[in-house]
């Protein structure tokens, strides 16, 4: 069985695609674990990345799809893979998709988290970050008894400069065109299934793997 899982920020995607990936047994697999296995490796495709990097430039999109494909030619994800966070506005779903057939190893189901706006910006705008030992808080979902105060290490929290409102808001309006093309792609081959991302992380996994 081969998976992507996509979702908003909020929405617990990471936590979720790993999940799915232990029920079935398969490895999941993000872009950033795939750069950062071919940079520890150093291989061509790391050194072209690196030089657009220390060059203050993006990486080419074909230098990531690379990198992806010499991940997907490992043995372990022979018998199936759980892809998280993309396809996306990096690498397109057709693009991929064209990979993946390619290798003979095309997805067979995808994945939506479905998060409404306004419960992204009240998951993210409430987070709080402990300046001693870094432990996340939420002021609504996971309060420390004292406001402000982390009850582990009793260090200050704090709201990182990306998780207040208009921040969210700002990359909501850049994530949702973006994600609806690679959506409509896949709804139109039959192959999406959408899921309530308000439901709690074992009933999310749960409808996954039905």
């Amino acid at each position: 069985m081969r998976l992507a899982v996509l979702g908003p920020p909020g929405s617990g995607r990471e936590a979720i695609a790993g999940s799915i990936a232990a029920g079935l047994a398969v490895p999941c697999l993000s872009l950033a674990d795939a750069v950062q296995a071919e940079m520890r490796a150093k291989t061509p495709a790391a050194l072209q990345a690196l030089q657009h990097m220390n060059a203050g430039e993006l990486v080419p999109d074909q230098v990531l799809l690379s990198m992806i494909r010499n991940r997907l030619t490992e043995p372990d994800v022979a018998a199936g893979f759980v892809l998280d966070g993309f396809p996306n506005h990096a690498v397109t779903a057709v693009v991929l998709d064209a990979v993946l057939f390619d290798l003979g190893t095309p997805i067979d189901r995808v994945i939506d988290l479905v998060l409404p706006d306004a419960e992204v910006i009240r998951r993210l705008a409430g987070r709080r970050i402990c300046r001693g030992c870094g432990r996340t808080w939420h002021t609504e979902f996971a309060a420390p008894a004292r406001p402000n105060v982390c009850d582990r290490c009793g260090g200050e929290l704090f709201q990182r400069h990306d998780d207040n409102s208009d921040r969210i808001t700002a990359g909501l309006q850049s994530y949702r065109p973006a994600a609806a093309a690679t959506l409509s792609h896949y709804r139109a081959l039959g192959k999406l299934a959408s899921i309530d991302a308000t439901l709690t992380p074992a009933e999310i996994t749960a409808k996954a793997l039905a």
